[in-house]
C-alpha cells in the first residue's frame, strides 16, 4: 500500500465526512431529539449513523449501474453536474445555516417508533446522506473503483457514528456558536470540493483546454 494510495483514500474519506458534516448538523440533531433522554438520543444517533452507512454503501455499489445503464450519462457530465450541486449545497449551508425542528411524541406507546422514524428520516436521510453525499461517493467510485469507495464510506461513517454517539457532550463543550462556526467552515470545504469536480470534468470534456 503506497503513499499515493493512502493519500487518495484519506482525501476520499475526508470529503465524504466533510459533505456529511455531522459537526455542523449538531444544532439540528440536538433540536430534533430535545424531548429524548441522553440514552435514547445516543440510540437514535447510532441507528441514524448505521442507516446512513447502509444507504451510502448501496449507492456506491449500484450507482454506476444506474448512471450508465439506466440514465445513460457519461461520467464527466455527471461529475460537472455533481460539482455544481456540491457548490450549491455548500453555499446554502454557509448562507442559511441549519434548519431546526422539534420532535413531539404524543404518548409512551408511540415513543419508540417515533424515535426509529426520526433516526431514519430526517437524520439519516437527507441530513446525513443527501444528494451531495451520493454524488460524491459515485464520483469516487468512478475514479477509484467500487471497493475503494466502499472503504472510504466505512471509514468516514465510523467517525460520523462515533461523533454522533457523543454529540450531546461535544455540543455542550463547543456551544452552539462553536458548532455553527465549525459547520460553516466545513461548508466552505464542500464548495471547494464542488469546484474541483467541475474543473476536472471540464478538463475531461475539453482536453485541449
Amino acid at each position: 500500500m503506497d503513499i499515493e494510495f493512502l493519500r487518495a483514500f484519506g482525501e476520499a474519506a475526508l470529503s465524504i465526512f466533510a459533505i456529511v458534516n455531522p459537526i455542523g448538523g449538531l444544532p439540528t440533531f440536538i433540536a430534533l431529539t430535545e424531548d429524548t433522554t441522553a440514552q435514547e438520543r445516543r440510540r437514535v444517533f447510532r441507528l441514524a449513523g448505521v442507516t446512513a452507512l447502509v444507504m451510502i454503501c448501496v449507492m456506491a455499489i449500484c450507482g454506476r449501474f444506474l448512471l450508465r445503464t439506466v440514465f445513460q450519462i457519461e461520467i464527466p457530465q455527471f461529475a460537472f453536474a455533481g460539482g455544481l450541486l456540491l457548490i450549491l449545497i455548500g453555499l446554502r449551508g454557509v448562507l442559511q445555516g441549519p434548519e431546526q425542528r422539534t420532535s413531539v411524541v404524543a404518548d409512551e406507546k408511540e415513543r419508540h417508533m417515533a424515535q426509529v422514524s426520526l433516526a431514519v428520516t430526517p437524520i439519516a436521510s437527507p441530513l446525513l446522506v443527501g444528494p451531495g453525499t451520493i454524488v460524491n461517493v459515485m464520483l469516487i467510485d468512478s475514479q477509484h473503483g467500487r471497493v475503494f469507495a466502499l472503504g472510504a464510506c466505512v471509514v468516514a461513517f465510523v467517525f460520523v457514528i462515533l461523533l454522533l454517539n457523543y454529540a450531546h457532550l461535544l455540543y455542550r463543550l463547543m456551544g452552539r456558536i462553536g458548532a455553527l462556526a465549525v459547520g460553516r467552515m466545513m461548508q466552505i470545504f464542500i464548495v471547494a470540493i464542488g469546484v474541483k469536480f467541475c474543473f476536472n470534468a471540464i478538463v475531461e470534456l475539453f482536453p485541449g483546454w
